[in-house]
């Protein structure tokens, strides 16, 4: 596989992995929630056992499979547009790679420098370099032609304390 499709299968990895989490998060119990400390377990079914136990045997409800996977697609798309910043590892055949993530405003721009602050307040610097692409309104563009202000994510693989961007884009305007 070339390095161009190792480094985009795990940026999806990564997105895909990134989205997981997030559902489980959100699906997860109200952390303002109490909890009984002697509470018993119901005897009441899981909306799943109900809908099996309403199948008959050997039909299948392909419908309804769909519908729950465009009701995941769409929480994970979801997710990922509130998705502000974070890391993940991934491995590979011959070495794991950590790639950095992050959504958020330019602070300061240069030939060999971007410098991204996240609407909560994280601030990170990622080093530029010549296999850096770099995209604004789908156009390939130079770094330079970004600016301070402008909203871009970014997709960098980090190695130590560097972070080298691989793909630092400007979303297209509607």
């Amino acid at each position: 596989m070339q390095i161009k499709g190792k480094i985009a299968a795990a940026t999806l990895g990564a997105l895909a992995l990134a989205g997981g989490i997030g559902v489980g998060v959100s699906y997860a119990d109200d952390p303002t929630a109490t909890h009984s400390p002697n509470a018993t377990p119901s005897a009441q079914s899981s909306p799943k056992q109900q809908s099996s136990a309403k199948q008959q045997p050997g039909t299948k409800h392909a419908g309804a499979k769909q519908a729950g996977n465009k009701q995941g697609q769409h929480a994970k798309r979801a997710l990922l547009k509130r998705a502000l910043h974070g890391e993940v590892t991934v491995g590979g055949k011959k070495q794991t790679r950590v790639l950095a993530f992050q959504r958020g405003t330019i602070e300061k721009v240069s030939a060999t420098s971007i410098t991204v602050k996240s609407t909560d307040g994280f601030t990170a610097t990622y080093v530029v370099n010549a296999d850096t692409k770099v995209r604004k309104d789908g156009e390939a563009v130079k770094t330079t032609d970004l600016g301070s202000g402008d909203t871009v994510r970014v997709v960098a693989r980090k190695d130590g304390q560097t972070s080298t961007a691989r793909v630092v884009a400007e979303p297209k305007k509607r």
